[in-house]
């Protein structure tokens, strides 16, 4: 079956504090028992000296973490089993696992008292999402040592171990004003999403909207659990790690210890000469008693021998597997110092990443603002005639309006109103409503001049003989006014020209 396929990932970190029953710690002891149902009953230790087995609370329900991601009790129910079987590792480093997950339970915030799922699925208050796993220490000796040490009040590693839990998702709504899930309102308009978006810290925001809220990510719908990482860098609120590892077994492996240290510290050339010093009295005793048992020569000499070379094989093997044993020693010294090594190099790529990604982030949002800028600045130009002034005005303006559709519509209602006589639109129309109210009094005063003209015919009949007789006499008459030499304009022209678009009054 392959591997289902989702958007995006997310890893939510919580502390661990690693305690044992009996010693000081932050965790009650009662707190702690109230973890060891999640553990398998079924292994025997005595037989599995290289498993350690542990349970955790791992991450809060309803709560968001320091990345700004959180899951839902619906979510958390629904999915939470599917985290068994899933492996554990170091640094979500996928080859480094350093053992498995073996069950998955919910449990209070403040006792750890483990709840069941009819018990949280409408829950809105915070609770526990607690895991029970298994840890190969053949795996990894130098990790399973430091979580062993992270048990001792007096180790420099204790209370430094933390579990970060990855999960797959492909979709995720937004919940603004709290770090609680019933304290939030929640967002799940597409719209407003891509809007908001942009203040999330998983897309390099700061958790701030421009209003000053707290806005997170709710995951929702399908999740896919990946697994689990140990880390030694504390993040979230859960605290807690129970360990389950019988007292003979913990003792005996403690002797094994000691007995190590104890032998590092006396083997040296002094020792040599001492043990072989001590090997000779002993073999020097045996033939003595051996000879007061009255047994052979033979029987002596070949008895001496063979306690010899028992003794020197012993000896020879010893030797070996303590010059093994630094060797490991050594080994894991160098592979502890390499983890950190890593871990530090992973902190600082992931910090240079995070500021890379925050400078693209803003050089992408200036130039969207600016291009957006320019478009509107050009909407607004083209549908009304701005001098310099009017250009300046609406550059500050315009500055000041929010990125959103919805917020630059209302911004031109307001200007249609406020600059509805400097619309190009609106001008043109007054401007034919004027032609047209002018080319009308034309007519109106053409049709009235010929109505006059045809009444005063009979009276141009009757002096037109007057007009021939004289006609000789103005002929002889030179003409010196040159603009009654002109030709006459039309009567069209003429009342055309008497008009003045100033005087026209467009109802």
């Amino acid at each position: 079956m392959s591997q289902p396929k989702y958007k995006y990932t997310t890893v939510i970190e919580a502390e661990v504090i690693a305690c044992k029953a009996g010693e000081n710690s932050l965790i009650s002891l009662a707190s702690l028992d109230n973890l060891s149902s999640l553990l398998p009953k079924d292994i025997d230790f005595k037989e599995n000296v290289d498993l350690l087995l542990v349970a955790f609370n791992a991450a809060v329900v309803n709560k968001f973490n320091r990345n700004g991601d959180g899951i839902g009790s619906e979510t958390a129910v629904r999915y939470n089993d599917n985290f068994i079987h899933k492996p554990t590792n170091i640094e979500h480093d996928k080859e480094k696992i350093v053992g498995h997950i073996v069950s998955a339970g919910f449990s209070d915030i403040e006792t750890s008292k483990i709840l069941s799922k009819e018990e949280v699925k409408d829950k809105k208050d915070p609770f526990n999402i607690a895991l029970g796993a298994i840890v190969y220490k053949s795996a990894n000796p130098a990790f399973a040592e430091a979580l062993e040490r992270s048990v001792d009040p007096e180790d420099g590693l204790y209370q430094k171990i933390s579990t970060s839990w990855e999960i797959g998702f492909s979709d995720y709504v937004l919940a603004v004003g709290g770090d609680e899930v019933s304290s939030a309102k929640i967002i799940d308009s597409k719209e407003e999403i891509n809007e908001l978006k942009s203040s999330l810290r998983a897309y390099g925001g700061s958790g701030i909207t421009n209003k000053g809220e707290k806005i997170n990510r709710l995951i929702v719908g399908d999740i896919y659990p990946l697994g689990i990482g140990f880390t030694t860098n504390p993040a979230a609120d859960v605290k807690g790690v129970y360990m389950n590892t019988p007292k003979e077994i913990a003792l005996k492996i403690k002797d094994v210890e000691d007995k190590k240290i104890s032998q590092k510290e006396k083997i040296n050339v002094n020792a040599k000469k001492n043990n072989l010093m001590e090997t000779q009295e002993i073999v020097s005793q045996l033939k003595e008693l051996l000879v007061e048992k009255k047994f052979s020569d033979e029987t002596v000499a070949s008895m001496t021998a063979t306690f010899q070379n028992a003794i020197k094989e012993k000896d020879e093997q010893y030797r070996a597997e303590l010059t093994q044993a630094q060797e490991e020693k050594a080994k894991i010294e160098q592979e502890s110092q390499e983890l950190k090594a890593s871990v530090d190099q992973l902190k600082q790529q992931f910090a240079e990443s995070q500021e890379k990604l925050a400078e693209f982030e803003a050089a992408q949002k200036a130039e969207q603002a600016i291009a957006r800028f320019n478009e509107r600045m050009e909407l607004i130009d083209n549908k009304f005639e701005l001098d310099e002034q009017d250009r300046e005005f609406l550059a500050q303006d315009l500055k000041q309006v929010e990125s959103t559709e919805e917020a630059f519509a209302a911004y031109s209602e307001k200007l249609e109103i406020l600059w509805k006589h400097k619309n190009k639109e609106f001008k043109k129309e007054l401007e034919e409503k004027a032609e047209a109210r002018i080319q009308e009094e034309v007519e109106k005063r053409i049709a009235k001049q010929n109505v006059s003209t045809a009444s005063s015919e009979e009276e141009v009949k009757s002096e037109e003989e007057i007009l021939d007789n004289a006609q000789a006499s103005e002929d002889s008459i030179p003409n010196s006014n040159k603009e009654s030499s002109e030709q006459p304009k039309s009567l069209r022209e003429k009342f055309a020209g008497a008009f003045n678009r100033d005087n026209i009054i467009i109802s």
